[in-house]
């Protein structure tokens, strides 16, 4: 090998090494903040039976997020409300109404990525999670409410798209709550989000 070509190979591996890190780890990392929205199922049941109500949920969320080049560590925390609410009538009179509806929703977790190319990411989630439901009871005009919140746990994953500041990410979101009321009643959500942001 002559010198000029030897010359020629030591800078196309110093650029391999040093610079495409470097150029690949200015993505997907720092502070950010997003909105968020999609489509939102919520279940519950017995290990007989169980029915699911679908809707909309729609938020806000921030986060932090470190590219080590190849795996992007961060935080996240996130904050949502849901459309979906279920009712029944003649629970217990004939012209009572029942209903049970999905209320705001706090997320605090941790996510770990992969980038696949310098604008493209995958990654998964999971962390802990607290959900409000109401239950509104309406009898001859007459109308009682009470609310409880459950702690659960979610797990999800999707893809991020870097366009610089901004980005865009979908994922698909898991929720178990446990039992509903100490009553023998499992509740869970399935979640396809899209968060659109900007990172700082």
């Amino acid at each position: 090998m002559n010198k000029t070509a030897f010359a020629a190979a030591l800078v196309a591996a110093f650029i391999l090494v040093f610079v495409t890190p470097a150029y690949a780890q200015d993505s997907f990392t720092g502070p950010w903040v997003g909105a968020t929205a999609g489509y939102d199922t919520f279940t519950a049941g017995d290990d007989e039976d169980d029915s699911s109500k679908n809707g909309v949920a729609y938020g806000i969320s921030a986060g932090y997020d470190v590219n080590l080049g190849g795996v992007v560590l961060g935080i996240e925390a996130g904050f949502t409300e849901s459309s979906v609410e279920a009712s029944a009538t003649a629970v217990f009179e004939d012209n009572d109404v029942l209903t049970l509806s999905a209320g705001r929703d706090i997320y605090a977790g941790l996510r770990v990525g992969v980038p696949v190319s310098d604008r493209v990411m995958v990654f998964g989630k999971a962390g802990y999670t607290n959900q409000r439901f109401s239950l509104t009871y309406t009898l001859n005009g007459d109308t009682e409410s009470e609310s409880e919140s459950l702690d659960g746990w979610r797990v999800g994953g999707g893809v991020e798209v870097d366009f610089g500041a901004p980005f865009a990410r979908i994922e698909y979101r898991y929720t178990n709550y446990g039992p509903f009321s100490n009553a023998d009643l499992k509740t869970s959500r399935h979640q396809v989000m899209l968060t659109v942001g900007l990172r700082f």
